[in-house]
C-alpha cells in the first residue's frame, strides 16, 4: 500500500463539504439573509454574493467523489458567474460565506474544533481554486472544449463515454456542435460499434467519421469531417501532452500539500493549555492529518538514555505507558541518535525513519504484542532548543505494510518539529519531557502496594511470607529508585505514575 498525503486531506475536505451539505437549508437561508441586507444597503457585494450562492447551489446536487474534478467544476461555475471579480473581491465574498457557515452550524450545536476546521479547509481550497490562473488548471472538459472550438481542425464534436453496469456504453457529456437530435436523448450501445451505429443513425453522417480514443478507464468518441488520417496523429499527440502536463500539475500540487497538513496540525496542537493536552493532541494529530491509523508517542531521556511511553492513540494506552526501554536495546535508533548528536547545532531538519519490516528494528516482544509490520518513526524535535524530545511511532494498523510518498515524508518531518516546539513549551524547559517511571520489580510493587494500604513492615512481611529485614531492604530499594525521601512520597509518586 502506497500512502499519499492527499488521501487524508481529501477525506478532511469531503468531511467539511458533507457538513455544509447537511445544514445546507439553514446555511442557504443565512446567505440569502446576508444578501438581502446588502441589497437594502445598496452594497456592491450584493450581486456577486447572490451569484456565488448560485454557484454553491449547483454543487449541492451530489456527493464529492473526485476532489480534483469537484474543484475544477466549482471553478468553472464560479468563472461563469463571478469571473469579473478580482482575487481580493472573490476572497471577500468567500470569507463572508464561510463566516455564515460557521455561525450556522455552531447554532445547530456543532462545536467540535475538528469539524469547523474541516469547513475552513473547504473554503481554503475554494479560495485557491477560484483565484488560480487558467493556465495552471488542467481540466479535461476545458481542454476538449478548446479542441472542438478550433477552426483549424475538422472536429465537429467530442463525446465522453462511460461504462454502464451491464458493460455497455453511454454518452456522459457532449462537447462541440453535436446537435439537438443527439444531445436531447440518451445514447446507449452494448458495444462501441453499436453506440456508433446508433449515433450515426441520428445525425447527418455524410462525410463524417467517428473515432474512439481511450482515456484512462473511459473512452472518448471524436466526430471528424473529411480525412481522418490527419486528425488522429494530432489528437493522440495533444492528449499525450495534456496528460503529461496534468501529471506534472498533480505532482506539483501533492508536493505542496504538506504545507496544508502542517497548518492544520499546528492549529490542532496549539490549542493545548497543558503538557497533558499537548501530548494527547500531538498523538491524535499525527493520525487525524496524516494517512496513518495508530500512533504511539514516546519521550526520550538523554540523562537515562532511554525511551518511555507517553500516549497511545488507537492503541492500548496503558500498554504504551508501561513501556520503558533503554536505547541500547534499540541499536538502529541508538545509531540514529548518535548521528544527530554529531551534527550538534548544525541540525535543522530531523528526517523520519521508515522501517518496512518492524521485526528488523524493534524487539520481537513489541512486534508481536502490537502486531507491527511497516512503521514510521517520527522524531519529535524542537529546533529552537536543538533538542530531541522523543518520537512518534506510526503505522496503518495491525500487520499492514505500506510505502511513503515524498510529500508525506516531508510532512512527517514538519509535524515532528511543530510537536517538538509545543511540547517543549508546555514542559517549561525541563531537560526531559517528563521524568521516566522507575523500573520496579514485581516483588517491589507488591511491597509498595501493601505499604500504600497502610500495612506495617511486620504485616507486609507476614502477608508475603518474608522476613522483616527483607521487607525493609525492598522498601529502601523502592525509595532509592523513586528518588523519594519517605514512604509517603514514594506512594504519591507511584499513584501519580500509575505504578500502583
Amino acid at each position: 500500500m502506497n500512502l499519499r498525503l492527499s488521501n487524508r486531506l481529501d477525506a478532511i475536505l469531503k468531511e467539511g463539504w458533507e457538513m455544509i451539505c447537511q445544514h445546507r437549508d439553514d446555511i442557504l437561508s443565512a446567505w440569502l439573509d446576508k444578501c438581502d441586507e446588502l441589497e437594502d444597503k445598496q452594497h456592491a457585494a450584493a450581486q456577486p454574493l447572490r451569484l456565488a450562492i448560485d454557484t454553491f447551489s449547483s454543487q449541492w446536487l451530489g456527493p464529492v467523489k473526485d476532489i480534483v474534478e469537484w474543484l475544477a467544476s466549482f471553478q468553472r461555475e464560479w468563472k461563469k458567474r463571478n469571473g469579473e471579480l478580482s482575487p481580493n473581491q472573490s476572497t471577500a465574498i468567500l470569507s463572508m460565506m464561510e463566516n455564515a457557515v460557521h455561525e450556522t452550524i455552531q447554532s445547530a450545536g456543532v462545536v467540535e474544533f475538528r469539524v469547523h476546521q474541516a469547513v475552513q479547509y473547504v473554503f481554503s481550497r475554494l479560495h485557491e481554486s477560484v483565484n488560480a490562473s487558467d493556465c495552471s488548471s488542467f481540466d479535461l472538459e476545458q481542454f476538449l472544449g478548446q479542441i472542438v472550438s478550433s477552426k483549424q481542425l475538422p472536429i465537429i464534436w467530442i463525446a465522453q463515454l462511460s461504462r454502464t453496469a451491464d458493460g455497455g456504453f453511454i454518452v456522459a457529456k457532449w462537447h462541440g456542435n453535436a446537435g439537438d437530435a443527439l444531445t436531447d436523448s440518451s445514447m446507449y450501445g452494448e458495444t462501441i460499434f453499436a453506440l456508433c451505429e446508433h449515433i450515426l443513425s441520428r445525425m447527418d453522417a455524410v462525410g463524417k467519421r467517428l473515432i474512439p480514443l481511450p482515456w484512462g478507464s473511459d473512452l472518448l468518441l471524436v466526430c471528424v469531417e473529411g480525412e481522418e488520417r490527419l486528425v488522429i496523429p494530432f489528437l493522440l499527440h495533444a492528449f499525450e501532452q495534456f496528460q503529461a502536463a496534468q501529471k506534472v500539475s498533480i505532482r506539483t500540487r501533492e508536493q505542496h500539500l504538506w504545507k496544508d497538513a502542517v497548518l492544520l496540525f499546528d492549529q490542532w496542537i496549539m490549542r493545548a493549555k497543558s503538557l497533558r493536552q499537548a501530548i494527547e493532541y500531538t498523538s491524535t494529530g499525527f493520525v487525524t492529518y496524516l494517512p496513518f491509523e495508530r500512533c504511539a508517542l514516546f519521550a526520550y531521556s538523554s540523562t537515562h538514555e532511554s525511551g518511555f511511553g507517553l500516549y497511545g492513540y488507537q492503541l492500548d494506552n496503558h500498554e504504551i505507558k508501561s513501556i520503558h526501554e533503554r536505547i541500547d536495546s534499540l541499536p538502529f535508533i541508538k545509531q540514529y541518535i548518535q548521528r544527530l548528536q554529531l551534527l550538534g547545532r548544525q541540525m535543522t531538519n530531523v528526517p523520519p525513519i521508515y522501517v518496512r519490516h518492524a521485526a528488523q528494528g524493534l524487539p520481537m516482544k513489541y512486534v508481536k504484542q502490537f502486531q507491527l509490520q511497516s512503521i514510521v518513526i517520527a522524531p519529535i524535535y524542537a529546533p529552537s532548543e536543538n533538542r530531541l524530545i522523543g518520537a512518534a511511532i506510526l503505522d496503518c494498523g495491525p500487520n499492514t505494510s505500506f510505502q511513503l510518498s515524498n510529500d508525506l515524508y516531508t510532512a512527517i518531518m514538519k509535524f515532528g518539529q511543530s510537536a517538538g516546539e509545543i511540547l517543549s513549551k508546555c514542559s517549561r524547559g525541563r531537560s526531559d519531557l517528563v521524568q521516566p517511571m522507575p523500573h520496579l520489580s514485581p516483588r517491589e510493587i507488591e511491597v509498595l502496594k501493601l505499604v500504600a494500604e497502610g500495612a506495617s513492615t511486620y504485616e507486609a512481611a507476614r502477608r508475603l511470607h518474608l522476613s522483616e529485614y527483607t521487607v525493609r531492604d525492598y522498601v529502601s530499594a523502592i525509595l532509592q529508585k523513586m528518588n523519594a525521601k519517605n514512604r509517603t512520597e514514594a506512594i504519591v509518586k507511584a499513584i501519580r505514575d500509575g505504578i500502583i
